[in-house]
């Protein structure tokens, strides 16, 4: 029945309900904590079957919960159980996961839908709770949340890692940034810059063991050339001369000032160089994982690298649990409300921010990376930004929102991308070798020996490669 006011959720319990009698079903909520969780096991009509008990998270646990289930099942003649419980932190993902190897079919509720089946809000206990969760789960309300599999949370968790990362090297570096300016003002003056990488090799060692003007001076042009070349740094005397002749010319203040200044750079140069081949190394997790996934599909758009594509597909997950693109919008929280009542018709209003966080800042981020790579999205991106002129940040939520509709056609159908304008002058074999050449160029500094031999041979890069070489001849 296509034309149902119900939910998929609500579909599922019509088809469950002809098929069983009502005596012939259970529901077995649990309210989870940290080390014990609490259970009841009801009938369809709100029965207690087996009242409340606690079990430990640990295999006898387990085991008495099964146990509880299987005596409330003889009791009743059941043939259909359904178990619920609420998604608490990550407290609740292990206890699922061993249900669903035992065989069981969890559900799990967000805390907001049990919250609203109770009868006092104000008033909170576990007995309260489970059968607020039993009630959710009877009447198939609210929205179910989902569990990755093994794939997809590994690539959740090494792109969640990386964000992270990322984000305190940029915190990081903003520090040092902060410091040096107070103990060395103008080294790294992007005018005159003395250090064509600032975050290079030879930069960070100079600024870790001679932070100030006089120790540079103190040093010397020929020992500070010797410095650069016992470390293997490509600078040597045109460098040294250049960095003594600022430090001559740098005002400073005394180092007995300084001396809590100095230690917390070097510090924070030391929490910088962990940080960044710990952010290389998730970056490696990710292709790994990217590659066992439709998300490869997305590396061929312009402007789409592998942090994008795997940030994308880590907060969206199996594409293929999705109906349409829409209910992908919707998880990111960036669809545009709309208030009708009789005559007032408002559309257009501002998005709702809910749905998940982490993929509604993807791909606004992605929005921007398109508008500055992808010649077709910077059309539509200018279009926009052009209709809103007093609230330009439409033209990025609607970029956002072009771009989901074409990953999931993309992810769902497997296919790679190819502009609607086309090229003219250039065949399919041409596009094509060009699409993969920069597909490689973005997957291929991460795929080191250790990384393959990880990746199951029949994955998605594999399957574009032959595709690509069947139909047009394309030889990696």
């Amino acid at each position: 029945m296509s034309n149902s006011i119900f939910r998929t959720a609500g579909t599922d319990l019509r088809d469950i309900l002809a098929s069983h009698d009502l005596g012939e079903i259970l529901y077995a909520s649990i309210d989870v904590a940290k080390y014990n969780h609490s259970a009841m096991v009801v009938n369809f009509f709100g029965d207690v079957i087996i009242p409340k008990f606690d079990f430990p998270y640990n295999n006898h646990g387990i085991n008495f919960l099964k146990k509880k289930i299987q005596i409330a099942q003889k009791q009743t003649r059941a043939r259909k159980l359904f178990l619920g419980l609420e998604s608490t932190g990550h407290y609740h993902e292990n206890l699922v996961a061993s249900l669903t190897a035992s065989g069981y079919d969890v559900q799990v509720i967000r805390p907001i839908d049990s919250k609203n089946e109770r009868d006092n809000v104000h008033a909170k206990t576990d007995a309260i709770d489970l059968a607020a969760i039993a009630k959710v789960i009877i009447s198939s309300k609210g929205v179910r949340s989902h569990m990755p599999d093994s794939v997809y949370y590994n690539l959740q968790r090494a792109s969640r890692t990386h964000r992270q990362l990322t984000w305190q090297e940029t915190r990081t570096k903003n520090i040092i940034t902060f410091i040096l300016d107070k103990t060395f003002t103008g080294l790294w003056n992007p005018e005159d810059s003395i250090f064509s990488d600032q975050w290079g090799k030879a930069s960070l060692l100079f600024i870790e063991n001679y932070p100030t003007p006089q120790q540079a001076i103190k040093l010397g042009v020929k020992r500070l050339a010797a410095f650069f070349r016992k470390h293997d740094t490509k600078l040597g005397m045109d460098t040294a001369s250049k960095i003594i002749q600022m430090a001559k010319n740098t005002p400073a203040r005394p180092l007995e000032e300084m001396e809590s200044d100095i230690k917390a750079l070097k510090a924070h140069i030391q929490v910088l160089r962990t940080l960044m081949p710990a952010i290389s190394e998730q970056k490696k997790q990710m292709v790994k994982f990217l590659v066992q996934t439709p998300g490869t599909y997305l590396l061929s758009v312009p402007g789409i690298g592998v942090v994008y594509a795997s940030d994308f597909t880590a907060e969206v997950g199996n594409v293929h649990r999705f109906a349409h693109a829409k209910q992908i919008i919707s998880l990111a929280g960036t669809a545009p409300r709309k208030y009708q009542s009789g005559e007032v018709d408002k559309p257009n209003l501002p998005t709702s921010h809910k749905g998940k966080n982490p993929l509604r800042v993807t791909v606004n981020q992605i929005a921007l990376s398109l508008n500055s790579h992808c010649p077709e999205y910077h059309s539509y991106y200018s279009k926009k930004h052009y209709q809103y002129k007093d609230t330009p940040g439409k033209a990025r939520t609607a970029t956002a929102n072009k771009f989901i509709k074409l990953a999931f056609a993309m992810m769902k159908n497997e296919t790679l991308y190819y502009p609607r304008t086309g090229n003219p002058l250039m065949t399919d074999r041409e596009y094509y070798q060009g699409v993969w050449d920069r597909m490689k160029q973005k997957v291929i500094p991460y795929l080191c020996d250790e990384v393959s031999d990880d990746i199951p041979h029949d994955n998605y890069l594999t399957r574009i490669r032959r595709e690509l070489e069947e139909k047009y001849g394309i030889k990696s």
